[in-house]
C-alpha cells in the first residue's frame, strides 16, 4: 500500500520559511519597489548597522553603510565587499520583479586565510629568490669564459643560468602578486599620457624582440590620455608585448594600437600574428598558473602568472581586459580604461 502524502498547509509552510530565514547565518534584506525595506532577518542586523524599526523605512535612511545604499541605488545586479564592525562583509545585490534584495555574508575568515597564504608565499619567495639570484649571477660569470670550456660544460652552465633566471622571474611574480593581494583592491589613478609609456615599454622590449627577429610597431594618436596608474600600466603593456614576442613566429610583428572610443574610454590593444589561443582557453587564460600548452610555455620560459597579474592590475585601475584569439591566427589583448577628461 502506497504511503499517503499530505501537503503542508500554507500557514505551516510560511511559518517554516520564516524560521529558516531567521536561522540562517547569511543576512537578507528585501526591498520593495518603493525603496522601502519589507524584511530584514536577524543575521542582517548583526552584519551591518540597521536602524531600529528598519522595516517600513526607505533603505537609504535605514542602512548605515553608504556603499550598500549606492549599490541598491544603481538598480542592477552587483557584488561588493564592505567593512563593518571590523569584519569584511560580502554584499550581493539582486534585482527582483518588484524590488531588490541584498544578501550579506561575513567573509572575514576567508580574508584571514588569504592573508596567511599570501604572507607564506611572500616569505618563501623572498627567501628563495636570494639563492636563485646568486646562482644566476655566478653562472653568468662562468659563461663569460665560455671559450675556455668544452661544449658539454658550456651547455650545462647555460642550462643552470637559464633555469636560475626562470626561478628568479617566478619569485618576482609571486612577490608582486602577494603585494597586490595585500594592498587595496583599487589602485590610485591619474591622467596618464599613453605615448611616452608605450615608447618606454617598446624601448625596453626591443632587445628581446630583436633576438627573435620580431618587429614592434605602435599606432596611437599623440596626446591621448587615460585614467591609469603609471607603473601598473607600464607593467601591463610590457607583459602583453613580451607575450606577443614569446608566442609569435620568428620574424613576426607585434603591434600596440591605442584609440579613443565613443563611450568615454580608451582602448589599448596588443596584437600579434603568432600561435594564437583556442576559444576553450579564453575563460581561464587569466587564472594563476593556468597553461594553454605546458610544453610551449616551458620552452618560452613563462611563469604562468603574467596574465593573472595583468588582469589584477587592469581591474585595479578600474578597467576591463579581454582576449580575442584563434589558433594559428594570433592574439589581440584588449585593455579598456577610462579616458582622462
Amino acid at each position: 500500500m502506497a504511503e499517503r502524502q499530505t501537503a503542508a498547509s500554507p500557514g505551516l509552510a510560511a511559518g517554516l520559511a520564516a524560521e529558516l530565514l531567521a536561522a540562517i547565518p547569511i543576512g537578507l534584506v528585501a526591498i520593495a519597489s518603493d525603496r522601502r525595506i519589507v524584511y530584514a532577518n536577524p543575521a542582517a542586523r548583526l552584519l551591518v548597522p540597521l536602524v531600529e524599526n528598519a522595516v517600513g523605512r526607505k533603505y537609504g535612511d535605514a542602512i548605515g553603510v553608504p556603499e550598500i545604499v549606492r549599490a541598491l541605488d544603481k538598480g542592477v545586479d552587483s557584488e561588493l565587499e564592505v567593512e563593518s564592525a571590523n569584519r569584511q562583509i560580502r554584499v550581493r545585490v539582486r534585482g527582483l520583479q518588484h524590488g531588490a534584495m541584498a544578501i550579506l555574508e561575513d567573509v572575514s575568515r576567508f580574508h584571514a586565510a588569504d592573508t596567511a597564504k599570501s604572507d607564506f608565499v611572500a616569505n618563501v619567495s623572498h627567501e628563495l629568490r636570494t639563492p636563485a639570484t646568486a646562482i644566476a649571477g655566478y653562472a653568468e660569470t662562468l659563461l663569460g669564459d665560455r671559450a675556455d670550456m668544452d661544449p658539454t660544460t658550456a651547455e650545462m652552465v647555460e642550462t643552470i643560468h637559464r633555469n636560475a633566471q626562470r626561478l628568479t622571474a617566478l619569485f618576482d611574480d609571486l612577490l608582486l602578486l602577494a603585494k597586490l593581494d595585500a594592498g587595496p583592491a583599487q589602485l590610485p589613478v591619474e591622467a596618464v599620457a599613453l605615448e611616452p609609456v608605450v615608447d618606454d615599454v617598446i624601448d625596453r622590449m626591443q632587445a628581446k624582440a630583436e633576438q627573435r627577429g620580431i618587429s614592434i610597431q605602435k599606432m596611437l594618436p599623440s596626446g591621448i590620455q587615460a585614467m591609469a596608474n603609471r607603473d601598473a600600466l607600464r607593467h601591463v603593456i610590457g607583459n602583453l608585448i613580451e607575450n606577443g614576442i614569446k608566442y609569435s613566429y620568428e620574424n613576426g610583428l607585434v603591434t600596440v594600437r591605442v584609440r579613443p572610443r565613443d563611450d568615454a574610454r580608451v582602448l589599448i590593444e596588443v596584437i600579434d600574428v603568432g600561435m594564437g589561443i583556442g576559444p576553450e582557453h579564453h575563460e581561464r587564460i587569466f587564472e594563476r598558473f593556468y597553461r594553454v600548452d605546458k610544453g610551449r610555455a616551458r620552452s618560452a620560459g613563462g611563469t604562468g602568472l603574467g596574465l593573472s597579474i595583468v588582469k589584477r592590475l587592469v581591474v585595479g585601475m578600474g578597467g576591463e581586459l579581454e582576449l580575442r584569439s584563434q589558433p594559428g591566427r594570433g592574439s589581440v589583448f584588449r585593455v579598456f580604461l577610462d579616458a582622462a577628461t
